[in-house]
């Protein structure tokens, strides 16, 4: 076979695989929802505070490092933070509904509002203490890359959220403030 038409047909098998790969990645669904629950041995009111303020997030989620700006009220609705990091890419995190010490919604653009997730943590008095329900919902948009990892987030940043209530449940008991 001449080197030509082996190199067309090698170029044009690989033009098929990647748009078909790029193919079935717009129609994936680009949503997802994750969730996780704890409960913390120490009334609401103690709860509440750790995640009623952007500045406290940052003592048991992770966060970015560097370029991180708060804004907004201390604790709240408006309560805030910026990022500019190059492990995170930018964003923002806003406390949109406060209700103490209940419920918490809040509002995640990342890129420019490329990336954005809703989230939602309820607090119930449960007998010995709290038990924490997080709740997030995430949209990738038509971007055929993220669609496969939207495939996976309900797993992936189900773990996140576990982690995370397990680090909040650790910095209430140790009465650490």
């Amino acid at each position: 076979m001449h080197p030509y038409k082996l190199a067309g047909l090698i170029l044009g098998a690989f033009a098929l695989f990647f748009g078909s790969f790029m193919l079935i990645g717009l129609l994936l669904p680009g949503g997802w929802a994750a969730q996780a629950d704890i409960q913390i041995d120490a009334p609401p009111e103690e709860v509440f505070p750790f995640v009623n303020s952007a500045r406290l997030w940052g003592e048991w989620t992770p966060t970015p490092e560097s370029g991180v700006e708060l804004f907004g009220s201390d604790a709240g609705q408006g309560s805030g933070r910026r990022w500019s990091d190059p492990g995170y890419g930018t964003g923002e995190f806003v406390i949109d509904a406060s209700r103490p010490p209940r419920e918490l919604a809040y509002a995640v653009l990342v890129e420019d509002g490329a990336i954005r997730i809703r989230g939602t943590l309820e607090l119930e008095s449960v007998p010995g203490g709290t038990r924490v329900s997080w709740r997030e919902e995430g949209e990738f948009g038509w971007n055929p890359l993220l669609g496969y990892l939207a495939t996976q987030m309900s797993e992936l940043q189900g773990a996140q959220l576990d982690a995370s209530l397990v680090a909040l449940k650790g910095l209430v008991e140790s009465g650490v403030r």
